[in-house]
């Protein structure tokens, strides 16, 4: 489990208060507040200094080539234009599985937390770290849904462009109809007149003519989909990420290990192996910013508990989300209990029976346990604090909810009003 400590970054001042401010980056991970505090903030941070943890241990970068303070700061971070968020006092300490990134007072420091993998070696440590594919989705994502030929217009920022290619092959990938976990409808993709369209009972519309949800939904659902299920069946489509210098790098590697007499054909084998593991995508982390845009709170659920159905695939899978609907924080409320439900009755004589029951609430492929999940909430202060939890339940007690309660007290004050009439 990754930890990342964020102070006077952007709109979070003082942080997170306990565990030294380290936040943990748990299976399933939310952040909650109002606009502005900062949830987008620290989740592209996350998928930032993920992004980097792996490029160090393919070797794709160096220590000393990313510490550089422009390149950390005017390159990397502003791929998610975090650019302007840093101020003289900004602290960032990030502790992954294979590296720890620590940023204040300008720069950068990277140490490596694991022992990296000699090829060549009998001697070498079983490694913590497993190799993720890192999706970034983001709240713009409609504009795919609308924009013909979106890849063409200029200027898009490079996470919309690395969104719209994974959406692009996605698209190519859906051989057939598939049904859609929201509005009954399927979807299928015409390769004819490359075109993305929803099939309902009696009508077909290209995704440009249907409704502001499914415009935002489908993008976040196709991709989610199609990364979780290809690295879930080890399918090459998990591999094909390899850039034209990656590729080369793992040839001139096979070909060391083929070519060193020095090694039997087991310790061969074995070599090819672990450079296989090191290259592969092993787990998917998918970062989804505002995952209730634009959606009925019905399929605010639907929508969840096929992402928390994605999280639980593969081992290893990370689902972060941002966002502002009390909805989903009660809705991964059931989802946690129906996991604790589940345990309770894996052994019971009349199991088949209660599982029927659970999956007409939630889905046995959706429960997660309490101990994977966990949600932050954001304030206007510059705070992060964590939702308490009542049985390893998150509590009502939270940001959204607040706002909920409100208003039953303001039709309160108008009836009073209205009693003195």
């Amino acid at each position: 489990m990754s930890q990342i400590k964020v102070k006077n970054f952007g709109p979070i001042k003082s942080g997170f208060a306990e565990n030294n401010g380290f936040i943990d980056i748990r299976k399933i991970t939310v952040f909650i507040g109002n606009q502005g505090t900062g949830k987008s903030s620290i989740a592209k941070l996350i998928s930032t200094l993920s992004w980097l943890e792996k490029q160090l241990y393919r070797r794709n970068l160096e220590i000393k080539y990313v510490t550089n303070y422009n390149r950390f700061i005017r390159t990397y971070c502003n791929y998610h234009n975090l650019k302007n968020y840093f101020l003289p006092e900004t602290e960032i300490e990030y502790l992954g599985n294979a590296f720890y990134f620590y940023f204040q007072e300008g720069k950068l420091k990277v140490s490596p937390m694991i022992k990296q993998l000699d090829l060549f070696s009998t001697n070498n440590s079983p490694q913590e770290y497993i190799v993720p594919e890192i999706m970034y989705v983001p709240a713009e994502r409609t504009f795919f849904s609308i924009v013909k030929e979106a890849e063409k217009v200029k200027g898009l920022p490079p996470s919309l462009s690395a969104f719209f290619d994974k959406f692009e092959r996605s698209q190519q990938e859906l051989s057939e109809s598939l049904t859609l976990p929201v509005g009954d409808v399927k979807l299928e993709f015409d390769q004819k007149n490359n075109t993305l369209n929803i099939i309902g009972s009696d009508y077909k519309l290209n995704i440009s003519e249907s409704s502001s949800g499914f415009q935002s939904f489908i993008p976040l659902f196709l991709v989610s989909r199609n990364i979780a299920l290809s690295i879930s069946q080890n399918k090459d489509s998990s591999q094909n990420e390899l850039s034209g210098e990656e590729q080369q790098r793992l040839k001139i590697e096979i070909e060391r290990i083929l070519s060193n007499d020095n090694l039997s054909e087991e310790l061969k084998k074995a070599a090819l192996e672990v450079l296989s593991s090191k290259y592969k995508n092993e787990c998917f982390l998918n970062i989804v910013e505002e995952i209730e845009q634009n959606l009925f709170p019905k399929s605010q659920k639907d929508v969840l508990y096929k992402l928390l159905e994605f999280a639980n695939l593969t081992e290893g899978n990370t689902l972060i989300l941002t966002t502002h609907s009390p909805y989903i924080i009660n809705y991964l409320t059931l989802a946690i209990k129906g996991y604790q439900v589940l345990q309770k009755i894996i052994d019971l004589p009349n199991s088949n029976l209660l599982k029927e029951q659970l999956e007409n609430i939630v889905s046995q492929a959706s429960c997660v346990s309490d101990e994977d999940s966990i949600v932050y909430e954001l304030t206007e202060t510059g705070e992060i604090i964590k939702l308490s939890t009542y049985e390893g339940l998150p509590t009502d007690e939270n940001y959204l909810n607040s706002f909920l309660a409100e208003t039953n007290n303001l039709f309160d004050n108008l009836l009073e009003i209205e009693e003195q009439i």
